[in-house]
């Protein structure tokens, strides 16, 4: 299910690792189903890559002319990534989401999706896979146990090549779903701020701080294995699927999350 990319690879006229992330960053969930990415936030993008590769710098840092001459370079730096990635097949032009500024919205067609999930890891040996997915589920259970955490594990499905019995799969791909384990939204609040206090006191908060706890039980199941790439169930649910497509409900109740991916409308569901 995992798309493979490679370091000496080019897609869209640029290394496959930047068009990847470019995407990465740039596209988001518009009006319609799929991902959609517009010109401007690839210019940016584009062009603070530039900055810092050709001067180590930030672009703030740039002189006005060098300021003005990157800019215009990343202007049509931009317009022929897009271009060619119309052309191979990554993006079509989008004339739903923004009606008055159609020559500048586009979206991933499926191929597209794929390659914003990409990696570039290295396959891995099928009893490798094994043994990271069992250390997986005991980490799973070990979440849903401890009080420490503030969050419980209740949905876990494993999908793509893995499951088609590829013998070096390209990793582990798994989707959960996951709750508070306090419903209460008063009471979540404290005990969420108990948590800050007694784990994270004297350290610098991320920008999602207020998600601080599901972070770190993603972090924790995650355990830093390259092997495994974790998503969210409602990732999963949204992913264009092909009639191949197939998952195994390790955790949770099959009726329901068969349900739920079958109400997506994008493709065929293989329980």
């Amino acid at each position: 299910m995992t798309m493979r990319i490679t370091k000496g690879q080019k897609i869209g006229g640029i290394a496959a690792l930047d068009a990847r992330d470019l995407l990465r960053k740039c596209s988001f969930i518009g009006r319609e189903d799929g991902l959609i990415f517009h010109k401007d936030q690839i210019e940016d993008e584009l062009f603070k890559l530039s900055c810092k590769r050709k001067f180590g710098t930030s672009y703030r840092n740039c002189y006005p002319s060098i300021y003005r001459g990157e800019k215009a370079a990343a202007s049509r730096d931009a317009a022929q990534f897009i271009r060619n990635m119309i052309v191979e097949g990554y993006a079509e032009p989008d004339e739903r989401t923004h009606p008055t500024d159609q020559s500048n919205c586009y979206r991933l067609t499926r191929s597209g999706d794929e390659l914003c999930r990409a990696t570039a890891a290295k396959p891995v040996h099928r009893k490798i896979a094994d043994e990271a997915i069992k250390g997986f589920m005991e980490r799973v259970r070990k979440v849903n146990r401890d009080d420490r955490f503030l969050y419980r594990v209740t949905v876990v499905v494993l999908y793509g090549s893995y499951l088609r019995g590829a013998e070096r799969p390209a990793d582990v791909d798994l989707a959960i779903g996951m709750e508070r384990k306090i419903s209460d939204p008063s009471e979540y609040r404290k005990a969420h701020q108990q948590y800050l206090e007694r784990y994270h006191k004297g350290k610098q908060l991320p920008m999602y701080g207020l998600f601080v706890a599901e972070h770190d039980v993603k972090a924790f199941l995650k355990n830093r294995k390259r092997t495994l790439s974790i998503h969210p169930l409602q990732d999963l649910i949204g992913m264009k699927k092909d009639e191949n497509f197939s998952f195994e409900l390790l955790l949770g109740d099959k009726n329901t999350v068969s349900r739920m991916l079958a109400n997506d409308k994008s493709g065929s569901i293989v329980a």
